[in-house]
């Protein structure tokens, strides 16, 4: 089975997800998989292909950190407005289905002050693949 590993970038706003999908179309880089999940609360999501070379993956993942800026820019105009804060985390499960946890926003916020977020997707991607492939053995037993 040949399957294609895909990044997932998830957007709680219309506007930074489009400015990001012209972003990437500018980098001829193309969406191989876009739509709006609902599984909490309402996201666009969009995967591109994960065999991107270093270079532009880096400059991907820096304007996507500026499209979270502004992401957590209108979220907080929204809360002043009275409308609902959430903020999803998304988690991979093994049977190809994505999901999405509730997080504080604040909490996340300093998370992404001190690893990026490729580094919490793949320690969000481990902890939900221990907790569906439990293994018992102690760490220095792996």
């Amino acid at each position: 089975m040949n399957e294609q590993l895909l990044l997932e970038y998830i957007f709680f706003h219309k506007q930074p997800c489009d400015q990001f999908k012209e972003f990437l179309q500018s980098k001829h880089v193309d969406l191989l998989k876009e739509g709006i999940d609902e599984t909490d609360v309402e996201a666009f999501v969009v995967y591109i292909a994960d065999d991107l070379n270093e270079n532009l993956s880096e400059e991907i993942e820096d304007f996507y950190d500026q499209m979270m800026e502004l992401n957590e820019s209108l979220v907080m105009q929204d809360e002043d407005t009275g409308e609902m804060n959430n903020v999803g985390l998304a988690v991979s499960l093994n049977d190809g289905r994505s999901v999405l946890a509730t997080v504080d926003p604040d909490v996340l916020n300093r998370i992404l002050t001190v690893i990026s977020h490729d580094e919490l997707g793949k320690l969000v991607d481990t902890i939900a693949d221990a907790v569906e492939n439990p293994d018992e053995r102690p760490l220095c037993k792996r």
